[in-house]
């Protein structure tokens, strides 16, 4: 009898420490999965961006889930997408390679009941609930205009390097530059080309080869993206054309270091960036707020986030609700210095 109650007692002990178990287990799982696609692999700008929305999800208890397409395109996004909609995860917040072919799958993801945002570069409003925006994109399109303008002693050629052509922040600031240069202090400038990298570095430094040579007179290459702006970089150099050509645009400090200053034989004047660490963040606090019901889609709506600043939900110029998450930061040979260790 005593050896039967022992036996029992101990079957008792294993009982309760399986169920112990499998409740550590599934209050672990039930923790939520949070999810980020970022444009493409080994990009740095993309991996601070990641690395920004991963901290804060973590920081909040939940489980993050980082995904790169190994090419930028939208196939692969979308492909990603369908996994992690059969993964069932909670929110979803991606970078668009293509602002039209991924509607059909998160559409999908948002029938499903998964929270779906957008950071960086969009897709169509309908099928996602917030954009995070890393800047006011009406701004710095004036800004890069004006750039342009006073570096070539405002008459010139000068051209576009943009990265996918059916991205939508690309095509946004491109369009409010070209919505800029309608103002006649800009009479005399010549945009003859816009180029697009389709943000990889081989293929950019391709565009920007032909734009020099279909263009000798060109003043100034106006760079979209981090890819481009380092390959044109690179190119001007290679041709000897430092004197010549100047390269502008949005650029990683760390990476454009070598190129910065204001000196007859330095190719970049100037460049701008934002934080992507912050706009990750950002993206990370948003999509947990959807899927708690801590923030509401409504424009106008001011949201205190765990970060302890305030943003605003304002509607975008597609129609949809966005929420711009940071300046930007104006880099030149004044504080490069500063940024190259940070950015």
């Amino acid at each position: 009898m005593k050896g039967k109650n022992w036996a029992w007692i101990a079957g008792a002990v294993m009982m309760a420490g399986m169920l112990f178990l499998f409740s550590c287990q599934n209050s672990q799982f039930n923790r939520g999965k949070y999810a980020i696609i970022m444009k493409s692999r080994n990009n740095w700008y993309n991996e601070l961006a990641s690395e920004g929305f991963k901290q804060a999800v973590e920081d909040a208890g939940k489980n993050c889930i980082v995904l790169y397409p190994d090419h930028p395109s939208a196939q692969e996004q979308i492909h990603l997408i369908q996994n992690l909609i059969d993964e069932k995860v909670e929110a979803i917040a991606v970078a668009a390679n293509d602002e039209y072919a991924l509607t059909p799958v998160l559409t999908q993801a948002r029938e499903k009941g998964i929270s779906v945002i957008t950071l960086d570069a969009d897709v169509e409003a309908g099928s996602r609930s917030i954009y995070i925006s890393p800047v006011d994109a009406r701004e710095l399109g004036k800004e890069l205009v004006r750039e342009v303008d006073r570096i070539c002693g405002h008459s010139g050629q000068w051209g576009i390097l943009s990265a996918g052509s059916r991205s939508a922040n690309q095509n946004e600031w491109i369009y409010m530059m070209k919505q800029e240069l309608q103002n006649l202090e800009y009479r005399d400038l010549r945009l003859v080309d816009i180029a697009y990298g389709e943000g990889e570095y081989e293929k950019a430094a391709e565009k920007a080869n032909l734009m020099l040579e279909t263009y000798p007179d060109l003043k100034v290459m106006c760079c979209l993206s981090t890819e481009g702006i380092k390959a044109a970089a690179d190119v001007v150099k290679k041709q000897g054309k430092e004197k010549t050509v100047k390269v502008i645009g949005l650029g990683l400090p760390s990476q454009m270091a070598e190129y910065i200053g204001d000196g007859e034989e330095d190719i970049c004047p100037m460049m701008y960036i934002w934080d992507p660490v912050e706009m990750g963040k950002v993206a990370a606090l948003v999509s947990m707020g959807l899927w708690s019901g801590d923030i509401e889609e409504q424009p106008g709506e001011d949201i205190l986030l765990d970060n302890g600043r305030t943003y605003r939900i304002d509607t975008g110029y597609d129609g949809g609700l966005e929420i711009i998450s940071g300046e930007p930061i104006r880099i030149d040979k004044d504080n490069i210095e500063y940024w190259e260790t940070r950015l």
